[in-house]
């Protein structure tokens, strides 16, 4: 074994050691065992050709010996291995046909094959070829076809559908002597006959030279290639032969490119299906997958994990980390793991498409749609919707995969494909570098426009499962895929604070500069293939650089599943590095950043965290309206009106975050949402509105702290300290309504309740007393008026704070409880950020 290393790029010694380690192992542990018994022969190329006589075939005959099915690591379909050093003796059915094969008895090299020229006899018609194994009499011998005294031109030709081929078909007739036979007469017809196409003539004599001649119009609405048969059976010259099979090709052009997208827009729709029907099941399980968020690296790049792999969209969860770095939720080191995990959580897309599963698309497809209809709660629903997605996403695949496979045997598509053919030209040599970085920024590109790799991902796989591209072509491609990705978490953290774009410039920094060392690793080399496919080709079914390669989908599933977990190996380690250069690339600014989001948008999708947010935001606001009340009091009690203008700024903030709550909520509700989810908005919103009640009552009493200056007599100290006393009452309701926010306290809770019926005793006790005073002139009637009011509004301040203390059980059933990225929880004593 020669391992070569081309000096084009330059990595660090620790790049390469994980890189290596990894790869040994696969080498090492996962190469299947040599085949050594040979269970079927079967034909590559060179079976069925036409030649004049005693002409030899223009292509040789390639025969391979393949051993017993075998299994890959990565699963698949069963595949054959080749087997090397098998004799195979070749040799007329007939000797008297003349027909000669050189050489008559060959070994099979180490891909399995072997390579024979044939020449057909002199005498026309069929003639056949006997290929048997005397190294495994048991095994039944091979016949290959041939036919001496035709030869056809005008094969495989293409056009416009609808129109008719550039040339005729002519079928060449020869007699013994290697001339033109004339006067023969062949029949030509059309399989499949059920389209609009038609040959101009099904029945031809053949002229002086012996050709016979057709045209042929082609179908207006069909892609694809046709069959002409021709059938020549001439007794008079003693010529018979079997039925001659002539392909040309004609392309629709907007029906290919409405299917080939058709299928395309099928795929995303189906996955997208998935992935909410995925969501809506998972629910509020998705909660305890969040709480690895405050543990370590490893922890959280598992949780990425599994959150991808249950929604199915790594742009989906990335977009998610952004809005929780957004909302302060998640600091740059824990969202760096989750997106690595998401890197991995993503393949498993891939993984699926790979399997040839299309016979269950329609059936899923079936049953998802029937438990859609009769579904009554959201669980059922999203169980229809997942297998729903499940079908139509295989269902798109197979409309891509035929017309891409149709497209395969259009050799002017070939062609097109193959400017980004990224395959050595020469055995052993390297990879054309211009060529692979065309291909991934084709994969970049269209990831870009589609905004999913797993659609990308999807399409790769189809178009090398059709032939239109070669794996070599393919790894560029997906990770180009890779790369464009990012796009998506660079566009939801416009707009948002610093962290957040941290966060999606670290997810494309893990991408573009794995994708680098990968494109290196394609320059280290084993036998000339470079190690990283050589790898795939060992622990995945079928051998994917033969021929005719095998299991080409489950290859390129397996280099994007393996390329990503590669670079997780590489980059967990320097998380911290990768978290100080996104600090270095966006560095605090001189006049602040953007405020941490609490109402973040694009937490709308996670609705149990969206709730929860919600909720943190209403806290906020309580407090906000609590301290309000007790400024108001003060003023009024002490006559100090100096901070009158930022008080009743305090009020606006409050309105201010009734209306982003309430927006908020409102956009939720747009979502799917379970029946819990649904059922806690409306208490939320009553909730948001008895806050901003209790905004609206403090600030009434600022009005009637500005009327009572006006008096010429203070209030009594009974009259104010009945005032305070309802104040303190107030703010420890607020005090034990914060502590039920926060920590689902009951006890907190029901001190709650029972301080709004002591507020209201003592409501009634004031008021009794102020009738005292009147009856004592004690107190004027318009100091009575403004007491009394004020007494009103802060009964009615307890009644709301009552209210959320009576709803608060119902909202503990959505309380999830985040913490700062330090590991503490939230603090209820800094200032609240911004809620959107």
């Amino acid at each position: 074994m020669r391992i070569r290393l081309t000096p084009f790029f330059s990595f660090s010694p620790s790049h390469l050691f994980a890189v290596a380690v990894v790869l040994t192992a696969l080498l090492a542990g996962c190469r299947p065992t040599a085949e050594s018994v040979p269970a079927k022969i079967r034909v590559r190329q060179g079976a069925d050709q036409l030649a004049p006589p005693g002409v030899p075939c223009k292509q040789d005959l390639v025969l391979e010996v393949l051993g017993p099915p075998r299994r890959g690591a990565l699963g698949g379909a069963a595949h054959r291995l080749p087997v090397s050093g098998i004799r195979l003796a070749l040799a007329p059915r007939n000797p008297a046909s003349g027909l000669v094969v050189q050489p008559s008895d060959v070994v099979t090299d180490p891909s399995g094959q072997v390579h024979a020229s044939v020449t057909p006899g002199p005498h026309p018609g069929d003639q056949y070829l006997i290929v048997t194994c005397p190294d495994a009499p048991d095994l039944p011998p091979l016949t290959v076809h041939f036919i001496s005294g035709v030869k056809i031109s005008g094969k495989d030709q293409e056009t416009i559908a609808g129109d008719e081929l550039p040339e005729p078909i002519r079928v060449h007739v020869f007699n013994e002597n290697g001339e033109g036979q004339p006067g023969v007469p062949v029949h030509f017809s059309l399989s499949p006959s059920r389209n609009k196409a038609k040959l101009v003539d099904t029945r031809s004599l053949t002229d002086a030279n012996g050709v016979a001649m057709t045209q042929l119009r082609t179908d207006p609405n069909r892609t694809g290639d046709y069959h002409v048969i021709a059938e020549i059976a001439d007794p008079e010259h003693g010529l018979s032969f079997r039925s001659l099979h002539i392909r040309a090709l004609a392309v629709n052009r907007m029906g290919l490119i409405i299917g080939i997208l058709g299928g395309l827009g099928i795929f995303i729709f189906g996955m997208k299906l998935m992935s909410d029907g995925l969501q809506q099941i998972a629910g509020d399980r998705l909660k305890a997958v969040l709480q690895f968020f405050t543990r370590n690296r490893i922890t959280a790049m598992f949780a990425g994990l599994v959150v991808t792999a249950l929604i199915q969209s790594s742009s989906a969860c990335t977009v998610m980390v952004v809005g929780f770095v957004n909302a302060g939720l998640l600091s740059l080191t824990q969202s760096i793991g989750i997106i690595f995990g998401a890197a991995v959580g993503t393949t498993v897309t891939g993984q699926m498409v790979s399997f040839k599963l299309d016979g269950l698309a329609l059936p899923c497809v079936v049953i998802g749609v029937a438990i859609v209809l009769v579904a009554k709660k959201s669980y059922s629903t999203g169980l229809g919707n997942t297998i729903l997605g499940f079908g139509l996403l295989f269902f798109g695949m197979k409309m891509m995969s035929s017309d891409l496979k149709t497209l395969s045997v259009f050799p002017s598509f070939v062609r097109f494909f193959h400017m980004f053919d990224c395959q050595p030209s020469m055995a052993g040599g390297a990879m054309p570098i211009g060529a692979v970085l065309g291909a991934v920024a084709v994969g970049t590109a269209m990831t870009m426009i589609v905004q999913s790799s797993s659609a990308t991902i999807g399409l790769a796989i189809a178009l090398a499962g059709s032939g239109l591209i070669n794996f070599y072509t393919a790894v560029p491609l997906i990770l180009g895929d890779n790369i464009g990705t990012t796009i998506t978490a660079i566009l939801a953290s416009i707009g948002t604070n610093r962290n957040a774009r941290r966060a999606a410039l670290a997810n494309t920094l893990f991408k573009v500069l794995g994708v680098i060392i990968m494109l290196g690793m394609f320059y280290v080399r084993v036998d000339g293939v470079p190690v990283f496919l050589v790898a795939i080709n060992k622990i995945t079914t079928g051998n994917v650089f033969a021929e005719q390669p095998e299991n080409i989908g489950r290859h390129v599933a397996a280099a994007h599943t393996l390329f990503n977990i590669l670079n997780v190996i590489v980059f967990l380690p320097f998380v911290g590095v990768i978290a100080s250069i996104c600090r270095f690339v966006l560095p605090v600014e001189n006049d602040g950043d953007a405020p941490t989001l609490l109402l973040e948008p694009h937490l709308l999708s996670q609705p149990s965290v969206a709730i929860q947010q919600t909720m943190t935001a209403l806290r906020a606001m309580s407090r906000e309206a609590c301290r309000l009340t007790d400024h108001a009091v003060e003023a009024f009690v002490e006559k100090d009106l100096g901070e009158l203008e930022k008080l009743f700024e305090a009020e606006e903030r409050i309105d201010q975050y009734q209306h982003d709550i309430m927006q908020y909520l409102v956009e939720l509700n747009r979502r799917q949402l379970n029946e819990q989810h649904a059922a806690a908005i409306p208490i939320i919103m009553h909730c948001v509105n008895d806050v901003e009640r209790v905004g609206d009552r403090a600030t009434n009493i600022l009005e009637l702290a500005e009327d009572s200056e006006k008096l010429d007599e203070p209030f009594s100290a009974d009259a104010n300290d009945e005032i305070r006393e309802l104040s303190t009452r107030i703010q420890a309701q607020g005090d034990y309504l914060t502590d039920c926010f926060e920590n689902g306290s009951v006890d907190a809770m029901n001190r709650a309740l029972k301080l709004t019926g002591e507020i209201k005793e003592l409501v009634k006790r004031a008021e009794r007393h102020h009738e005292e005073r009147l009856h004592k002139d004690q107190c004027s009637v318009k100091k009575g008026i403004i007491f009394v009011e004020v007494l009103s509004n802060l009964g009615r301040i307890a009644d709301h704070l009552g209210n959320i203390a009576e709803r608060s059980p119902e909202m503990f059933k959505h309380h999830l409880e985040f913490r700062h990225p330090a590991g503490e929880p939230t603090p209820t004593t800094a200032p609240e950020p911004t809620p959107s």
